[in-house]
């Protein structure tokens, strides 16, 4: 089931006029007919009787007063723009789909159990926040989100931690010892379309993509012997600890911090979202992260999610609400 809307949700203060209750949806565009049909004609509380007569491919979405429910098996496509406000909520259920193609203005709450579709050109802005109630999968971003999103629960699976479906290692969380096999294929096609679309060599250097467990553990020690046990936590991963165990790391062409100064560490830093990938520890979360600045590792989430957490202005760890 397929609609089209141009939709502007009034909400809380369109509570009564000439004694009764307006309705909080307005649709502008009148619901999309089928191809065979071009009727625009609009909606109103004059017209309600015959709009529930209506087939279900004309009706307006459904609606508790103000908030709005995108049901299983229903694709809400909104054209125009949209104001949630405070108090009110919009719920995608598992198996429906809402397309934005416009400006959310939200100070309500978003929950998504099915599929959220942010097309290029539109925005969800606002104080209210976004619920992920399964996977960040359920979200395709492709525009951009400033409004605050609410991560799932971390989830344990044999030995590894997922928040929202991203595997998630760091100080806290590690990875069982025999985990990974090489680095992700995903993560190899991502920095050679980097170097393929920039011309800057972004190759990997040998020891800087996947590491083994045992690997990295003869780097821990090497650098703890070198700098002592405290300096090198602060660069260095503890064995099972480390992001390259998992495949989804890797260091780019340099790994001193004056990388961060050079043309290609300023590109990177700008753009390395599109690709999905995002730079894991920046230089104002070293609180955060417990790591150094590495403007050099790059940690791959996919597009969509990149694009997410470079909106922000998070890092992983403040995205996900972990410690």
């Amino acid at each position: 089931m397929k609609r089209k809307y141009g939709i502007v949700l009034i909400c809380a203060a369109l509570a009564l006029i000439s004694g009764c209750t307006e309705t909080a949806i307005v649709l502008n565009n009148s619901v999309a007919q089928s191809d065979e049909s071009s009727d625009n004609s609009q909606f109103t509380d004059d017209s309600q009787s015959s709009t529930e007569e209506s087939s279900d491919a004309n009706s307006a979405p459904n609606a508790d007063n103000d908030n709005i429910t995108v049901s299983a098996d229903e694709v809400l496509e909104i054209n125009e723009n949209i104001v949630c406000e405070e108090g009110k909520e919009i719920h995608i259920e598992n198996g429906g789909v809402l397309d934005l193609n416009a400006e959310l203005d939200l100070s309500g709450d978003l929950y998504i159990e099915g599929k959220l579709i942010i097309e290029e050109d539109a925005k969800i802005s606002g104080s209210g926040v976004i619920h992920v109630i399964n996977s960040f999968d359920d979200i395709d971003c492709k525009g951009t989100v400033t409004a605050k999103i609410d991560a799932p629960e971390p989830v344990e699976i044999d030995g590894v931690t997922y928040v929202g479906g991203i595997l998630l290692v760091n100080k806290q969380y590690s990875l069982p010892r025999n985990y990974g096999d090489g680095l992700r294929p995903e993560v190899s096609e991502a920095i050679a379309a980097m170097r393929k679309d920039t011309g800057y060599s972004m190759s990997l250097r040998a020891s800087s993509g996947y590491r083994s467990y045992e690997t990295q553990e003869w780097w821990y020690n090497y650098y703890c012997q070198r700098d002592g046990v405290e300096a090198a936590n602060t660069y260095s991963a503890v064995p099972g600890h480390s992001e390259h165990q998992a495949g989804l790391a890797a260091d780019i062409t340099s790994t001193e911090l004056s990388y961060a100064n050079t043309a290609e560490g300023k590109w990177l830093a700008a753009n390395c979202y599109k690709y999905g990938l995002i730079i894991r520890y920046p230089e104002d979360k070293v609180d955060i992260t417990g790591y150094i600045y590495e403007p050099w590792h790059v940690r791959y989430l996919g597009k969509s999610t990149a694009k997410l957490v470079h909106d922000s202005g998070l890092c992983l760890e403040e995205f996900l609400e972990v410690d």
